[in-house]
């Protein structure tokens, strides 16, 4: 009797400890938010949880309207590289959860780090963008999309990681509603170190449109030689500088860790790509900005 009894509370320790780990672990903020101000990006970085051993998150917007990529790492992260990816989402919640965080390791320290190349405090859409070809729509339906990212910023209380295996870590931010316009303000003066006025950009009625998929602009070749033999994938974003003649007069790689090779491929096939060029509601045509996401992947 007494060894079915202890194999009974074996059991039932074995479960309470497996129940135990799946349960949140929510991690208070350490100190305030910092705004990084560079030419490419607007970082906000915030450490949480144990300050002699932070968990880090870095939210960065490479452009305005162009969505933010996320990196947590350090700290309460165990997951490593061959166990899988990484998912997150805002919470109380904007009906999206963002799959595939890459998970790496950071250069010093060895950290796990997990990289999310796209979020957005947008909710799911009902119509597919890739359906939206008006112009005139896309530009009308992206300034309305800052008043609702507004709204959804405001509403967010934290930070949700899942890590492979269930593993949750929650990160209490608190609402980003003061700190993402700190950003749109960050992007506002990135625009003028571009070589584009701010208030001409607010004037656009059309926005700069490719005249072909820009995919259609690489091909199998393009992959980068080092990284096939390596297994390597990667999403490359890179910035579009659009004349008002529709050629593109610069290209810059945004995408920090990207592997040998992609960031070289990807402008090198983007400086060709034409566009139809920006418009006021006069008919003028104007610089303007475009990015772009080119997803590398090894079928």
């Amino acid at each position: 009797m007494r060894l079915f009894l202890s194999l009974c509370s074996a059991a039932a320790l074995a479960f309470a400890s497996a129940a135990s780990a799946r349960e949140p672990l929510v991690l208070a903020p350490v100190k305030p938010w910092n705004l990084h101000y560079s030419e490419n990006s607007c970082q906000l970085f915030r450490s949480f949880g144990d300050p002699a051993n932070p968990t880090n998150m870095v939210l960065e917007s490479l452009g305005p309207d162009s969505g933010m990529t996320m990196m947590v790492f350090g700290g309460a992260l165990t997951s490593k590289s061959t166990q899988g990816t990484g998912k997150v989402s805002f919470l109380p919640g904007t009906g999206r959860s963002f799959d595939g965080g890459k998970i790496s390791a950071t250069t010093k320290g060895k950290q796990t780090a997990i990289y999310w190349s796209g979020v957005s405090l947008l909710p799911e859409s009902e119509e597919d963008p890739k359906e939206v070809v008006d112009r005139a729509r896309q530009r009308a339906r992206q300034i309305a999309d800052r008043e609702v990212e507004k709204r959804m910023a405001a509403s967010v209380t934290a930070v949700q990681v899942t890590e492979p295996r269930e593993r949750v870590v929650v990160l209490q931010t608190g609402s980003l509603g003061k700190v993402m316009e700190m950003v749109r303000q960050c992007n506002r003066e990135q625009m003028a170190g571009w070589g584009l006025d701010p208030a001409v950009q607010d004037k656009i009625v059309l926005g700069a449109k490719a005249t072909r998929n820009l995919a259609s602009l690489f091909s199998d070749n393009d992959y980068p030689t080092e990284a096939i033999r390596s297994g390597d994938m990667s999403v490359v974003a890179a910035r579009l500088i659009v004349g008002a003649d529709g050629k593109v007069a610069r290209c810059t790689p945004l995408t920090p860790f990207s592997g040998e090779g992609f960031k070289e491929v990807v402008c090198a096939r983007l400086s060709k790509a034409v566009f139809e060029p920006a418009e006021l509601a006069d008919g003028t045509k104007v610089p303007t900005f475009t990015i772009t996401r080119i997803d590398f992947r090894i079928p």
